[in-house]
């Protein structure tokens, strides 16, 4: 799994994002925190608080009288309080008015419902947030959207998938003069990538409010909010039933996609694409000519430790959207076969195989074959298939499976199971080695097109895309695990390819303990061998934030960017640091949690965090960062910013 919450690649994706996503009943006693993981990651100033000197608060008291007797303790499958207190207060309140436990919220005032998620999460919902300070800086009416411009559009500015910042002025030389020019405050610690067009920047998070920004002031051209949580990163394309004639597409957590006006956000078309309730959307959707392919992931290896679950039936997806219209052409697979019974586990509940295969990325698009690339996750089941944990090619026109190649077998993988099968855990548990990061479409130095993927197992494969993926070779960078190896994406030139590595808990930076090399590092590898060009190794320095959640050496989990010869890797320690792709030798290393920001949408001493999931995005004469992702420090919420960056902040 992936998240940075683990499974396909970690999703890191906080408990808050897994509980708040899919129904609170249904969620596992004890599902991980961080995407497959956040449960392992403390909840620091965050919970605990309800009980003044007079007695319980209100919130206590409504939660004893409603709440307590399938939470404390928890009867499965319902979370209990320490996953609970791991939630921000707005998810509380958005399952408890509209969500899964709206029918038992039933009667509850806004009051009562408000008292509830601040007795939880120890902090009242946008607490330190004020959204309708908002309103303190709008756009001007005269600041109308423009579409000409550099730009960085969706996940990468090419659908290759590269990362490469091909319309910036920003260069080697001035580079180690970058500044933040603005910040902007937003809530919610899991967000999509920044997109830059023309005039705007376009953001989603966790909140599910998605923004559209004046690129030079920040000042808010318009917000839109989804049905639920995102953290998405959006694209934006021709359209014309949109009024500005373009528009921003972006998907939440209940599968929903949406279209809207990229000038004033308001809304043209929404389709549901997938009916799984335990599906959910955090790959960036490719656009590509009139369709918007959709990857489709699950949360589903989530409920091992759940018997009366029926698991499992989730397998990812790509959905082919028409972006005028928001009609699915087509639907496939990551998994051909559908789920049938095949045994029933310890409490008589039936079980189905084969089921997983989650695409947490970005598709690649191959217009010479005309072809489309995703990555997939790892299985739930003991039911055997050879498409997960590998790559699949997909027919642009009708979705058809042209190909596959699984890297590795047998990785079935459930999130609490031991040793040992229980309940609905498979007989042997996997590894979670899964793909998070997308595929990358490249020519190598001698203008062959070769295919590069990177998996969490901490190896890096070179494919041929004209013989069904065969291998052109592997190279091992580090040791992996279910929260380590290549978790959100990898970047190329016409040399080599930069790897982005993080690792697990248990790992350490000691070679020995590495084959292939150390972990938690940025390398380049030569396109044509596999070859170790150039590695850096994360500093051993503490998170400015907080000096006992750092992971210390953390590790570059998220998606490194190339521009102008320049490699950026962003580290969950908050650094964003640049390096010459040519020798790897460091030019900028800027820590997003030093400083305080007075943002431009009037929150005072906001600070950054975490960077994860996400990289820096570049065009023109800016850059754009977000900062803040994961759970794994306690400042993560509200502490949540977007930063502008300018030379010398100008």
């Amino acid at each position: 799994m992936k998240w940075s919450i683990g499974g396909a690649a970690t999703l890191v994706f906080a408990l808050g994002t897994v509980l708040a996503t899919t129904a609170l009943s249904q969620t596992p006693a004890n599902p991980p925190a961080d995407a497959k993981s956040a449960a392992q990651a403390p909840a620091a100033g965050r919970g605990g608080a309800g009980r003044g000197p007079a007695g319980p608060s209100r919130g206590e008291i409504v939660f004893n009288e409603r709440c307590k007797t399938c939470h404390e303790p928890a009867v499965s499958p319902a979370p209990g309080r320490g996953q609970l207190a791991a939630l921000w207060g707005t998810d509380v309140v958005k399952v408890l008015k509209t969500g899964s436990m709206s029918t038992m919220a039933a009667g509850l005032s806004d009051a009562d419902i408000n008292a509830i998620a601040t007795f939880l999460t120890g902090r009242a919902p946008d607490a330190a947030f004020d959204v309708s300070k908002e309103a303190n800086n709008p756009c001007a009416a005269s600041n109308k959207f423009r579409a000409s411009g550099p730009s960085w559009n969706g996940w990468s500015p090419d659908k290759s998938n590269n990362r490469i910042a091909a319309s910036t002025t920003i260069t080697a030389a001035n580079a180690p003069r970058l500044k933040v020019k603005w910040a902007f405050a937003y809530q919610g610690a899991r967000y999509g990538q920044p997109t830059q067009f023309g005039n705007r920047v376009f953001v989603t998070s966790s909140t599910g409010r998605a923004y559209g920004l004046d690129r030079e002031t920040g000042c808010i051209a318009w917000r839109f909010d989804a049905k639920t949580s995102m953290r998405v990163t959006a694209s934006v394309g021709r359209n014309a039933r949109a009024k500005s004639g373009y528009a921003v597409y972006f998907g939440d957590f209940d599968r929903n996609v949406y279209a809207v006006d990229a000038g004033s956000g308001e809304k043209i078309w929404e389709v549901n694409v997938d009916s799984q309730p335990r599906g959910i959307l955090t790959g960036a959707p490719t656009l590509y000519g009139d369709m918007l392919y959709v990857p489709v992931s699950s949360l589903e290896e989530f409920t091992g430790t759940t018997g009366v679950y029926e698991c499992c039936k989730a397998r990812g997806s790509v959905v082919a959207v028409n972006v005028k219209t928001g009609a699915i052409k087509w639907k496939t697979y990551a998994i051909p076969i559908e789920p049938k019974p095949f045994r029933k586990n310890s409490l008589g509940t039936q079980m189905y195989g084969p089921a997983g295969g989650a695409v947490w990325n970005s598709p690649t698009i191959d217009p010479k074959r005309k072809v489309l690339y995703i990555t997939t996750g790892d299985s739930y089941t003991d039911v055997r298939e050879d498409y997960t944990d590998g790559i699949v090619a997909m027919n642009l026109e009708t979705g058809n499976i042209v190909w596959h190649k699984q890297m590795t077998a047998d990785d079935s993988f459930m999130v609490g199971c031991g040793s040992g099968p229980t309940n609905n855990c498979p007989t042997a548990q996997g590894p979670d080695h899964d793909f998070g990061a997308s595929a990358i479409l490249t020519k190598r130095p001698d203008g062959k097109e070769i295919i590069v993927i990177g998996q969490k197992s901490g190896q890096v494969y070179a494919l041929d895309p004209d013989k069904k993926g065969e291998k052109l070779w592997e190279t091992r960078i580090g040791m992996g695990s279910a929260l380590g190896g290549v978790e959100w994406g990898m970047a190329a030139d016409n040399r080599n390819v930069y790897v982005a590595v993080n690792q697990g808990n248990a790992d350490t930076q000691t070679p020995s303990r590495t084959p292939g090399g150390p972990g938690r590092s940025l390398t380049a590898l030569d396109l044509m061998t596999g070859r170790n060009v150039w590695q850096h190794l994360a500093p051993s320095n503490s998170c400015t934030w907080s000096a006992t959640q750092c992971r210390s050496p953390a590790g570059y989990s998220g998606p490194p960017t190339l521009a102008n010869g320049v490699l950026y890797g962003v580290n969950i320690d908050g650094h964003v640091r640049a390096f010459t792709a040519l020798d790897g030798k460091m030019i900028w290393d800027f820590d997003t949690g030093a400083q305080k920001y007075d943002t431009v949408n009037g929150v005072k001493n906001q600070r950054g965090g975490n960077l994860d999931a996400t990289g820096i995005t570049f065009a023109g004469d800016m850059a754009f960062l977000m900062a803040g992702f994961s759970s794994f420090s306690s400042s993560a919420p509200p502490d949540n910013v977007l930063l502008a960056f300018t030379v010398d902040g100008k």
